[in-house]
């Protein structure tokens, strides 16, 4: 059980740390906001992957079956990466460094979560990783090594978003203006770059 455990912890790490929009997102906000703000981001995306992981391995994979399903998560999951993006270009622009606001109406939690659950391809991920991940060290798997297993994600994932973030709120003392409108480009090009590849995953790919 101790095993399992441990390779959850791992397989969540490894998972949270590979550069993608969240990370992206928690930095642009962290910069700007510092250590509390990059953790509501990360903190949401953790209840959006859990989500998906009791979505995945319960076997309810309706949405990655159905194609009308994935296909409408794929398109909001860019449409709202483009408008995140949108908001690092204008920051940008800005001649000074400016408080980073969340989406109006939204938390960085909730722009987390909504960032995590309209990525339809965590489905496949749970479905091959997870449950192969349980598979390999337990013959024979059933509730109470799911709940390991999750639990395990879990606290990895809150590990690292804890570490990171703390990074960014330690780096965010050296930034400057200049500095934070570059940053701001790059991590818009990135969440432009990842909405693209979404679509492209999504409707083309396969």
């Amino acid at each position: 059980m101790l095993a399992l455990f441990l390779a959850a912890v791992v397989l969540s790490l490894i998972f949270c740390a590979t550069p993608g929009a969240v990370n992206t997102q928690a930095l642009r906000v962290g910069i700007a906001g510092g250590f509390r703000r990059a953790f509501g981001i990360e903190m949401g995306s953790i209840v959006g992957d859990m989500c998906w992981a009791v979505i995945a391995l319960t076997g309810l994979a309706v949405v990655w079956n159905n194609d009308i399903a994935r296909y409408a998560l794929g398109s909001l999951g860019a449409a709202f990466l483009l408008f995140l993006a949108y908001g690092a270009f204008q920051d940008a622009r800005k001649d000074e460094m400016a408080e980073v606001d969340a989406p109006k109406g939204h938390t960085d939690f909730v722009t987390g979560v909504i960032m995590s659950f309209v990525n339809p391809f965590q489905i496949p991920f749970w479905i091959g990783v997870g449950s192969s991940s349980i598979a390999v060290i337990m013959s024979d798997p059933g509730l109470k090594e799911f709940a390991v297993f999750y639990v395990g994600y879990f606290v990895g994932a809150i590990v690292w978003g804890l570490a990171y973030s703390a990074l960014i709120g330690h780096g965010k003392r050296y930034v400057t203006p200049k500095l934070f409108r570059v940053l701001s480009a790059i991590c818009a090009v990135v969440l432009v770059y990842f909405a693209l590849n979404l679509l492209y995953s999504v409707f083309l790919s396969g």
